[in-house]
């Protein structure tokens, strides 16, 4: 079993993806634009969300700012998230969060998402920091802990997730339930893709 266990956040942790289809939808009424069309959130693809997106600055500026301000009711972990995690931590195991989410955010949602658990790092974008797949971002954590690199894994959802993993030269395992697609699940790097997070208990 690995030792540390290094979490994306969003579409692998956490489901954001909901809420952002909304504060989208709001930004295209505000500009009395036709919404993104779905009958029921559950059933949106997400690349097909994503390739169906303007590219008018000023609906994506509101669009982020609507998402900014929203209350986020479907901002939550994936089923048995929140399990997995407590029963990694009792099994003597670390876990930790490394995301392109700006930093502010991603401590606002682990305080709120994740009250009890004790994540060792929690990183996000910074200014300073750069984004994933840059090795720098990753190795905020690598450079300050003791494992070596078989002893960690790297569980994230797309292919960026990936090249990270690969670029610090750590095992990758990418998950199904996010916002990956089948270049990410037929990848050759990731030692294992799983379909419930429960899966990593048997890594």
């Amino acid at each position: 079993m690995k030792k540390l266990y290094i979490f994306d956040f969003d579409g692998t942790l956490v489901n954001t993806f909901y809420d952002s289809v909304i504060a989208y939808n709001k930004a295209l009424k505000y500009f009395e634009l036709p919404p993104y069309d779905y009958d029921s959130l559950e059933d949106i693809d997400y690349t097909d969300f994503v390739n169906s997106m303007t590219e008018d600055i000023d609906v994506l500026e509101k669009y982020r700012e609507f998402y900014e301000n929203d209350e986020k009711q479907y901002t939550l972990p994936y089923p048995k998230t929140l399990e997995v995690l407590e029963d990694l931590t009792k099994r003597g195991c670390e876990v930790a969060i490394c995301s392109n989410r700006k930093q502010e955010q991603l401590n606002d949602y682990t305080r709120k998402l994740f009250p009890n658990i004790n994540f060792r790092y929690v990183i996000g974008y910074t200014p300073e920091g750069g984004f994933k797949p840059n090795p720098e971002v990753m190795n905020r954590i690598l450079d300050n802990v003791d494992y070596t690199k078989d002893e960690i894994v790297y569980v994230g959802d797309k292919k960026t997730d990936i090249t990270t993993a690969q670029n610090v030269d750590v095992d990758a395992v990418i998950v199904t339930w996010g916002q990956g697609d089948n270049d990410a699940y037929t990848d050759e790097y990731p030692i294992k893709v799983i379909d419930s997070i429960e899966d990593l208990l048997n890594i």
